[in-house]
């Protein structure tokens, strides 16, 4: 099975969130194919992807030329009109493509998704405003990944009671029912070299792990178990 950053991405609609996946996608390293209608929005990505082409992504026959329809992995991102959306995805999933993700702008072009047959559906807005109240009403909370289920993955602030004991000593996981998958810790290699200092995991965790001040949690869980920790402070 190939690894995600071995697979090739194809993003069809360069607005703000086509163009935001795209540069992140990069930065993973991922192999991305940008595609848009408009020239001006191909010129703003061109730089930092591996493709970037123009051309009418509604058009079957020139998905086929570009290769598009040989990618791993479609997301369709247009959001001015719904149409285009559900005709490249059903192009797409003719074609083979192993990976749909189509943006839908209310509950009926959900479901109009979902009947074609598409991975999953994209709610740009919906998903960054649920991120939002969630991190507004959670403090020490920066960031949130809904998996369903009551399941979350969540970005957090360490607690200032944890801070200089070790992971063996905190318990974490029995204590809070929580999964701790990464500590990360602002980079002073970064301010060296002269780049901004910004957080980065700092590897595999093991019981002697120690808390700094500044760190932050990267965990697996529940909301309310998120809660129970952050009320240690």
């Amino acid at each position: 099975m190939k690894r995600r950053t071995e697979l090739q991405f194809a993003i069809i609609g360069i607005g703000a969130f086509g163009k935001a996946l795209a540069k992140k996608l990069s930065e993973e390293g991922a192999y991305v194919i940008a595609i848009d209608n408009n020239m001006e929005h191909i010129e703003q990505v061109k730089d930092y992807v591996s493709d970037a082409i123009c051309f009418d992504g509604t058009d079957a026959d020139l998905l086929e030329e570009h290769g598009i329809t040989n990618v791993d992995v479609a997301i369709i991102s247009i959001g001015e009109a719904f149409e285009p959306v559900v005709l490249i995805a059903m192009h797409l999933l003719n074609a083979g493509v192993a990976e749909v993700y189509g943006r839908a702008g209310s509950y009926t072009q959900e479901q109009i998704l979902k009947q074609i047959g598409i991975t999953d559906v994209i709610h740009p807005e919906r998903q960054v405003a649920e991120r939002m109240g969630v991190s507004l009403v959670r403090r020490g909370m920066s960031d949130v990944f809904d998996l369903g289920e009551g399941m979350a993955v969540f970005e957090v602030d360490a607690p200032e009671s944890m801070v200089g004991y070790t992971l063996g000593e905190l318990d974490i996981r029995k204590r809070y029912q929580l999964n701790l998958i990464t500590i990360k810790r602002l980079s002073k290699e970064d301010q060296k070299i002269g780049l901004a200092e910004r957080y980065r995991p700092i590897g595999v965790l093991d019981g002697t792990t120690e808390i700094k001040e500044g760190d932050r949690f990267l965990l697996v869980g529940n909301k309310d178990d998120v809660d129970k920790l952050l009320d240690t402070n």
